[in-house]
């Protein structure tokens, strides 16, 4: 197990400083990356780890292989991560149950990071969507701005920008669905609630608080969508 792990880890570690290095723009749209020898020697690991890191960037859409001629940084690379018609195209159309799912183990994990990793500033950022939120109560398109706002202060105070985007996806595919779910009663004021938990257990620096706050949450979206 123990083995598995520190792969893992490692594969992780490669794929996100090269995925950094495309957003960075060292490697520019079209242009191809090192080969895969020449990459495994710049980052200290094996080929079998490399094959596996542009794997995990090809299924985002990153990057694009062929063999013989290399891997190249995909042109539509910057924008393909977060566009809801690019991912759809690969894995076909989603119901709201299905990334609601994948949403609640993202958004479990990146408040369970943000209770340990946040800085002053990410605290404050919180809050402020927080009170935001309050003050939309009364109207529902501006409290779903208010909600994205704070879960997007919380999916950054994570830090780990390989969750922050996914979470962006997972929040798209979802946009009709919360929108209708924060028109039920009593909705938003038990997502204020409940949301307030999540502020004070990241304030606390309380992980485990953090993560029972986030799983609460995503037990109240499931409860409005079998509602709806």
């Amino acid at each position: 197990m123990s083995v598995h792990l520190q792969r893992s880890t490692l594969v992780h570690s490669v794929t996100e400083q090269l995925r950094q290095m495309i957003l960075a723009g060292d490697v520019q749209p079209g242009e191809y990356l090192q080969s895969r020898k020449e990459l495994a020697a710049r980052y200290g690991v094996g080929i079998s780890t490399i094959h596996e890191a542009i794997q995990a960037l090809t299924a985002l859409g990153l990057v694009a292989s062929h063999p013989g001629k290399g891997t190249w940084v995909r042109k539509d690379a910057l924008n393909t991560i977060l566009h809801r018609s690019e991912f759809e195209s690969r894995v076909g159309e989603m119901d709201a149950q299905l990334v609601y799912e994948a949403r609640s183990v993202i958004e479990v994990a990146l408040t369970e990071l943000a209770a340990q990793r946040a800085a002053s500033d990410d605290i404050q950022r919180i809050w402020d969507a927080l009170a935001a939120m309050e003050a939309a109560i009364q109207s529902a398109a501006a409290f779903v701005e208010a909600d994205l706002e704070f879960h997007l202060a919380v999916a950054q105070a994570g830090k780990n920008s390989l969750l922050e985007q996914f979470y962006h996806l997972s929040r798209k595919l979802l946009s009709s669905a919360i929108a209708e779910l924060v028109r039920q009663p009593d909705a938003r004021e038990e997502s204020i609630r409940i949301q307030r938990m999540i502020a004070e257990a990241i304030e606390e620096g309380d992980p485990h608080q953090a993560r029972q706050a986030a799983i609460d949450h995503m037990a109240y979206i499931e409860k409005l969508l079998e509602a709806a």
